[in-house]
C-alpha cells in the first residue's frame, strides 16, 4: 500500500464509525476536508511503497530512535503508525472535542448545556497546548522515516465496539459485565500487565442499567458532564479513562462505571484497523502500548 492509502483508509473507518449523522460525513467527504484534524501524517512521502509497519499507541523520540535501531539490525520498518496524536495532530485535538458534544446529545443532553461544556473544555484544551510537541517529527524526518498518527477515526471504533458489546446488557450485573469485559482479548492482555479494567459501583443499583459509551472525543470530558447525565436517567458509564475529579463526581452523583483500560480499549481500535491493513498486505509489527490480537484469525 501507499502511504497516503494507509491514512486515506483511516480517515474512511472513522468516518463510517462515526455517531455523527451520516449527512455531516457525506458534507465532510464531499468537501474532501480532514473530519479529524489530529489524525495527519507527519512525515513520508504520499507515495511511499509500505509493506512493514510498526504500530504504536504513544509515540515520542525515544520510539522513533527504536525504530531506527531496529531496522539497523536487520528489521524491515517502512513507517510508523501511532494512534495518540503528536505535532499538529496534538495541537488540533480540540477540533474533535466536537464529538463529545454531540454524544451528550445523543444521550438526553440539552442542547444548550452540552454547548455551554462544549466551549468549556475547548478553552481549557486551547490554553493547556502550548508546550512542544514536535519532538518525534523532528526525530522522523531527521531518520527519514515516515510517520503518521491516526487518533479519533481509531476512537470512533472503540465507541461502536462497545456500543455494540454493551448491547441487551441493561439488566446484567456490574460485576457479570466487567467479567465480561475482561474477557476481551485486549483487556486481557493489559490484564495481565496489571493494568486491570475496574468498576466504580453505585451499591444501590446492581445493574448495568441505562448506559452512556464515551469512548471519542479527544480528551477527559468536564466533570459537570456527570451531573448531567445522571438526571437523564444513566445509570452506568462505560469509559476507557478518567481522571481523578472525573471519577470523584461520578461517585458524588452515583453513577456507576465501567473502566475498561486506555492501553486495551486503544488496542481495540487500532487491532480493527490493522486486521484491515493486513488485508491488503501490510505486515504489522506492534509497538509501545499495543496489545495486538487478530479478529481476522477468529474464523
Amino acid at each position: 500500500m501507499k502511504w497516503i492509502d494507509i491514512y486515506e483508509k483511516g480517515i474512511k473507518l472513522g468516518l463510517e464509525n462515526d455517531l455523527r449523522s451520516d449527512i455531516d460525513n457525506k458534507i465532510f467527504y464531499e468537501l474532501e476536508k480532514n473530519p479529524y484534524p489530529d489524525s495527519v501524517i507527519i512525515t513520508g512521502e504520499n507515495e511511499k511503497t509500505i509493506k512493514n509497519l510498526f504500530v504504536s499507541i504513544d509515540i515520542d523520540i525515544s520510539i522513533v530512535l527504536l525504530v531506527s535501531q531496529l531496522k539497523k539490525n536487520g528489521i524491515e520498518i517502512d513507517g510508523i503508525l501511532t494512534h495518540h496524536p503528536t505535532g499538529k495532530g496534538l495541537y488540533n485535538i480540540t477540533e474533535v472535542i466536537r464529538l463529545q458534544r454531540e454524544n451528550w446529545q445523543k444521550n438526553g443532553i440539552k442542547e444548550i448545556d452540552a454547548q455551554r461544556l462544549y466551549e468549556k473544555i475547548y478553552r481549557e484544551e486551547e490554553l493547556d497546548l502550548r508546550g512542544n510537541y514536535n519532538g518525534p517529527e523532528s526525530a522522523a524526518g531527521f531518520l527519514d522515516i515516515p510517520l503518521m498518527c491516526v487518533h479519533t477515526p481509531v476512537d470512533n471504533i472503540i465507541q461502536v465496539f462497545f456500543e455494540k458489546f454493551f448491547k441487551n446488557k441493561n439488566d446484567m450485573s456490574i460485576d457479570d459485565a466487567l467479567s465480561e469485559v475482561r474477557e476481551i482479548p485486549e483487556c486481557k492482555m493489559a490484564s495481565e500487565k496489571g493494568d486491570e479494567p475496574f468498576i466504580i459501583k453505585n451499591f444501590k443499583s446492581k445493574a448495568v442499567g441505562k448506559y452512556f459509551v464515551d469512548m471519542t472525543g479527544g480528551v477527559d470530558p468536564p466533570d459537570e458532564i456527570f451531573k448531567l447525565l445522571k438526571k437523564t436517567g444513566i445509570d452506568t458509564i462505560i469509559g476507557m479513562h478518567y481522571n481523578s475529579d472525573n471519577i470523584s463526581t461520578m461517585e458524588k452523583n452515583r453513577l456507576s462505571a465501567i473502566i475498561c483500560g486506555h492501553m486495551a480499549c486503544d488496542s481495540i481500535g487500532m487491532n480493527i484497523f490493522c486486521d484491515m491493513l493486513e488485508k491488503e498486505g501490510i505486515n504489522i509489527i506492534s509497538g509501545s502500548g499495543f496489545y495486538r490480537y487478530k479478529r481476522n484469525e477468529e474464523n
